[in-house]
């Protein structure tokens, strides 16, 4: 397994931030925010908003570790969008 490391800019619309290659294992997957204003992760129908599609708010600063497999994909979104590569993800897979 390899260490990766990602930078991604987070848009209005759903962004992918990571799809683990088939075959992956649990890995942890560890995710920083670097903005200043919060974003918002989950599936690839995630929104801002509360209720059945509202993601959990990763704050500004903060950072989540959620466990992932093979072909399992995680998006964010932004009210406003984030600065260049202002979302982090490392992992090893």
């Amino acid at each position: 397994m390899a260490l990766n490391h990602i930078n991604v800019t987070v848009g209005t619309n759903p962004t992918l931030l990571v799809t683990l290659p088939n075959g992956v294992g649990y890995v942890a997957v560890q995710i920083q925010n670097r903005d200043s204003a919060p974003v918002y992760l989950g599936d690839s129908l995630i929104t801002v908003a509360s209720g059945a599609n509202g993601g959990q708010v990763l704050a500004p600063g903060a950072t989540v570790q959620i466990w992932m497999h093979g072909n399992e994909s995680i998006y964010a979104i932004s009210t406003a969008g984030t600065t260049t590569g202002a979302v982090c993800l490392v992992y090893s897979a």
